[in-house]
C-alpha cells in the first residue's frame, strides 16, 4: 500500500495551502497563535512531551472549505503525557491532527463545538485504575478518523458518543480507526465504542460507524454498543478477541451491513425497525434477535429485516438464535440467509409473526419452519484470509443460486458488487473469476498511517 509522505499528507488533510503556518512550543504560545488564527491557518506543536495540568481551551473557528488545523509538527512526536491537552468551547471547523494523547483525563469534544475533526492521533491514556473513558464526543458533525486507540485495561470505553440531557451528538462519523487491545475483564462497561447511553434510545443521532478495525477489543460482550436511533454500522471488521459483538441495545431504525465478524463476535438486535444485511459472521458468534421485558428496560426486536447474511457458527451454537424473554420479538423477516452450524442452525423458543423465506441451513435446521428454507450444504470454501465464501459448486443448490427478493436495501453484496433482484443467498454474490473486492480489514488499512 502506498502512502503519502507525512508533510504532503498533512497538508492534504488540512487544506491549509492558503493559510499561514506557525510552529509553537508551549501552551502559552499555542493560545497566542490561536487568538489570531484565521480560516485555513495551521498551528503546529513542536515535537516534545507536554505535561499540562490544565487544557488549552479552543475557541477558534475555520470554515468548511478552510478549517483551522492544530497539529503535531511531526506526526506522533508531540505527546501529551500530563493531566490534560485540549478543551473545546464554541470552536467550529477545527482539525486536531497527529498527536499522542497519553494524558490522565479524557479528551472531550463539548456540545458547544461543531464540525470538529479528530484525525491521525494515538490514544493511549494514563489510566488511574478506576472507571474512565478516553474520547468523549458531544458535538454535532464531529469526525473521528484514522486514529489508533490501544491498550486499555480499566473499565470504560475508548470512544463515547453522547450529549447533554436526553440528547446525543448528531451526524458523527467514525471511520478508518484501529481499536486495539481492550483488556478489561469485568462483566460490563468495556466497549470500544458506545453510541448513546441510558435514556437516549429515542434520540436520533444519524451516526456512521464505518470501516474500523476492532482487533482484540475484548473489554465487553459488546464491542460496538448502540443506544440511540437512526444510525449506520457498516463495513467494519471485528476479529482477534475473546468477546465483543455489534449490539443494537436500545433505540430504533439502525442499519448494520457489510461487517466481517470473525471469532467470538456476532450481532444482537433489540428495538424497532432495524435492518441487518450483508454481514459475515464466522466462529463462536451468533446472530441474535432479542426479547424485551415488562418494565421496558429492554425492548424486543420488532419489524426487523434480517436478510442476506452468512453465519457460520461453531461450538454447537445456533447460527440464528431468537432469545427467550418476557416479551418475545415480533414481525421479524428472516430471508435469504446462509445459516451454518455444527449444532442446530436456528433456535427459536418464542416469536410472534415472524416471516421466514429462502434461508439455507445445514444438517440440523433446528427450529426453522419447513416453509422458511432448505436444508443443504452451501459448499463454502475458505479463502486466503480464512473467510468461508461461495464457490461455483454453491450455485448448484437452487436455494443458494436464487434467493427470494427483491429487497431494495440490498442492492449490493458485502463485496460491493451489484446484487440482482433475485441474487445468491448469504452475504456474497458469487462471480466466477472475479477478484474479491472486499476482505476483512488489516491494521495497515486503518489508523494514523493509512490512506
Amino acid at each position: 500500500m502506498t502512502t503519502l509522505p507525512s508533510a504532503q499528507e498533512d497538508a492534504a488533510v488540512s487544506a491549509t495551502a492558503t493559510g499561514r503556518q506557525v510552529v509553537v512550543e508551549s501552551a502559552e504560545a499555542l493560545a497566542k497563535a490561536l487568538a489570531g488564527a484565521a480560516p485555513g491557518d495551521r498551528v503546529e506543536l513542536a515535537p516534545g512531551n507536554y505535561r499540562w495540568d490544565k487544557p488549552v481551551t479552543l475557541r477558534v473557528s475555520g470554515t468548511e472549505e478552510a478549517p483551522v488545523t492544530i497539529a503535531s509538527a511531526r506526526r506522533g512526536k508531540a505527546v501529551f503525557d500530563g493531566r490534560a491537552s485540549f478543551a473545546f468551547a464554541g470552536a467550529e471547523h477545527l482539525v486536531i491532527q497527529g498527536f499522542q494523547f497519553r494524558q490522565s483525563t479524557p479528551l472531550t469534544v463539548a456540545h458547544t463545538a461543531r464540525h470538529i475533526r479528530i484525525t491521525r492521533n494515538l490514544f493511549e491514556l494514563d489510566e488511574p485504575g478506576t472507571k474512565n473513558s478516553w474520547l468523549l464526543v458531544e458535538a454535532d458533525d464531529t469526525r473521528v478518523d484514522r486514529n489508533t486507540f490501544r491498550h486499555k485495561s480499566a473499565q470504560g470505553v475508548f470512544l463515547q458518543i453522547n450529549g447533554p440531557g436526553d440528547t446525543v451528538a448528531r451526524r458523527v462519523r467514525v471511520d478508518r480507526n484501529l481499536f486495539h487491545d481492550h483488556r478489561y475483564d469485568g462483566s460490563n462497561g468495556g466497549e470500544a465504542i458506545r453510541l448513546g447511553y441510558g435514556v437516549k434510545g429515542p434520540a436520533v443521532a444519524n451516526a456512521v460507524i464505518e470501516g474500523n478495525l476492532f482487533l482484540g477489543a475484548s473489554g465487553d460482550d459488546e464491542v460496538v454498543s448502540v443506544k440511540c436511533s437512526g444510525n449506520t454500522v457498516r463495513n467494519n471488521t471485528v476479529t482477534g478477541g475473546k468477546r465483543g459483538s455489534i449490539v443494537l441495545r436500545s433505540g430504533n431504525g439502525t442499519t448494520v451491513s457489510g461487517n466481517f465478524l470473525l471469532g467470538t463476535a456476532g450481532i444482537r438486535v433489540y428495538g424497532d425497525d432495524h435492518e441487518v444485511f450483508n454481514n459475515h459472521i464466522q466462529g463462536e458468534g451468533q446472530l441474535i434477535v432479542g426479547p424485551g421485558d415488562h418494565d421496558r428496560a429492554h425492548l424486543p426486536a420488532r419489524r426487523t429485516l434480517i436478510v442476506h447474511n452468512t453465519v457460520v457458527a461453531t461450538g454447537g451454537r445456533a447460527a440464528l438464535r431468537v432469545k427467550s424473554g418476557e416479551v418475545p420479538p415480533s414481525k421479524v423477516t428472516v430471508a435469504a440467509n446462509i445459516l451454518v452450524s455444527d449444532g442446530k442452525a436456528v433456535q427459536v423458543p418464542a416469536a410472534e409473526g415472524f416471516t421466514w423465506r429462502g434461508n439455507v441451513t445445514t444438517k440440523q435446521r433446528g427450529d426453522l419452519p419447513a416453509s422458511g428454507g432448505v436444508q443443504a450444504d452451501p459448499r463454502l470454501e475458505a479463502d486466503a484470509q480464512g473467510v468461508l465464501r461461495l464457490t461455483r459448486d454453491s450455485l448448484k443448490i437452487p436455494a443458494v443460486e436464487r434467493a427470494p427478493g427483491p429487497f431494495p436495501q440490498v442492492s449490493n453484496d458485502i463485496n460491493g458488487r451489484t446484487r440482482p433482484a433475485l441474487g445468491n443467498a448469504g452475504a456474497e454474490q458469487f462471480e466466477a473469476g472475479s477478484a474479491v473486492t472486499r476482505a476483512p480489514l488489516t491494521a495497515e488499512e486503518v489508523g494514523p498511517s493509512s490512506k
